[in-house]
C-alpha cells in the first residue's frame, strides 16, 4: 500500500468521531513510520478533566522480544513528532528515523516514546510552568497566556499519577528514574524542565529543545528571571539526574540565547556540568521548527539512552 493512500485511509477514519461521555474527540490521522509501530490510546486524565490522545511507538523487535524491557520517552506534542504527512506544517521530528538510524549503528539501545497530543486551544496553558507564575502581576499572566487556564501542574501531575502507570502496566518499560526521560521542544521544553523538577523520583532526564524561555518575548525580562529562580530553588540531584539543552539562531529561537546561558549557570552551580550530566548546543543557523529539531534530535537521544 503506498503512503498516499495511507495517509488518505487514515483521514478517512478520522473523520470519525469518538465519543466519550459528554465530550467528542476528533482524532488526528493515526501517524505512519518507516521504523517500528505505532498505537493509539485514548485515555482519560483526571487531573485535566478530559480525554488525553497518546500515541506510543514501538521499535522494531518488540513484539517478538517478550522478555526485553525498554526505556520510555514522554514527549509533548506527540501529533508532530514521526510523520510530515499529518502535521499542521507538513514537518516532523522524524523520531522513527532517527532511531532507526541510532539503533543500525549501535550508538543507543532503543526506547519506547510516548507522545502526548497537545490541543492548540489549550496548549500553552497544559505547558506553563504553573509555579513560575506564582508572584507574576494578574496583567502579565494574561499576556503570557492570552487568558488561556493556566493548568501546568494539572498536565504535570496527569504524566507523573495517570499516564506513566498505564504505560508501565500495558508495556515492558524499564520503570526506574534513570532510564524515564521527558522530552520536548519551545513550551514543551518548560514543561519538561518542570516535570522534571516537580518529580524528580519519576523523570530521571529532561531533553529542552529550543526551550521558550522569554514566555512572551514582551516579558522576557519578568518570566525568565522567574523561571531561573524556580530551577534555583527546585532543581533535582545532579548525582542521579541528567538535563540536555539546546537552541537555534533564527525567528523565535534568536530570542533564547542569553536567557539559557543563565539557566546553564544556575545548573552549574548544582553540579550538572561537573558531574558530566548536563549537555548543551547551539544550532547556529537553525530555525523554531521541527525539521530543525529532526536534525538535531540525535545528540539528546545519545546523552540519555544506554548504549547497547
Amino acid at each position: 500500500m503506498s503512503r498516499k493512500l495511507k495517509i488518505i485511509i487514515s483521514l478517512l477514519l478520522c473523520a470519525i468521531c469518538v465519543a466519550h461521555g459528554e465530550e467528542i474527540i476528533l482524532e488526528t490521522p493515526l501517524q505512519q513510520v518507516t521504523y517500528g509501530t505505532i498505537e493509539r490510546v485514548s485515555l482519560f486524565s483526571t487531573e485535566l478533566d478530559r480525554w488525553m490522545v497518546v500515541d506510543v511507538w514501538l521499535p522494531d523487535g518488540y513484539g517478538s522480544q517478550t522478555d526485553r524491557k525498554y526505556p520510555v520517552i514522554y514527549m509533548h506534542d506527540g501529533q508532530n513528532l514521526f510523520d510530515a504527512g499529518t502535521t499542521w506544517n507538513h514537518q516532523s521530528w522524524e523520531m522513527d528515523s532517527v532511531i532507526g538510524g541510532l539503533v543500525a549503528a549501535q550508538a543507543v539501545t532503543p526506547p519506547i516514546i510516548v507522545g502526548i497530543h497537545s490541543r492548540p486551544e489549550s496548549r500553552k496553558g497544559d505547558l506553563m510552568p504553573q509555579k513560575v507564575l506564582r508572584d507574576l502581576s494578574k496583567e502579565c499572566i494574561d499576556t503570557l497566556l492570552n487568558e488561556v487556564p493556566c493548568r501546568g501542574d494539572a498536565y504535570a501531575s496527569f504524566m507523573a499519577h495517570t499516564l506513566k502507570p498505564y504505560i508501565d502496566s500495558r508495556y515492558r518499560t524499564l520503570r526506574d528514574v534513570l532510564s524515564t526521560t521527558v522530552m520536548g521542544s519551545s513550551m514543551g521544553g518548560l514543561m519538561s524542565i518542570y516535570a522534571f523538577c516537580e518529580y524528580p523520583e519519576i523523570f530521571g532526564n529532561a531533553v529542552c529543545m529550543s526551550t521558550h524561555w522569554v514566555g512572551n518575548p514582551k516579558l522576557a525580562h519578568i518570566f525568565a528571571p522567574a523561571m531561573q529562580s524556580y530551577l534555583e530553588q527546585n532543581i533535582p540531584d545532579s548525582r542521579v539526574h541528567k538535563i540536555y539543552l539546546d537552541h537555534g539562531t533564527e525567528t523565535l529561537d534568536s530570542y533564547y540565547g542569553p536567557w539559557e546561558e543563565e539557566m546553564i549557570r544556575t545548573l552549574n552551580r548544582h553540579g550538572y556540568a561537573s558531574r558530566g550530566n548536563l549537555k548543551t548546543h547551539i544550532a547556529s543557523g537553525d530555525a523554531h521548527e521541527e525539521r530543525a529539531w529532526a536534525s538535531r534530535v540525535h545528540l539528546p537521544l545519545m546523552f540519555v539512552l544506554p548504549t547497547p
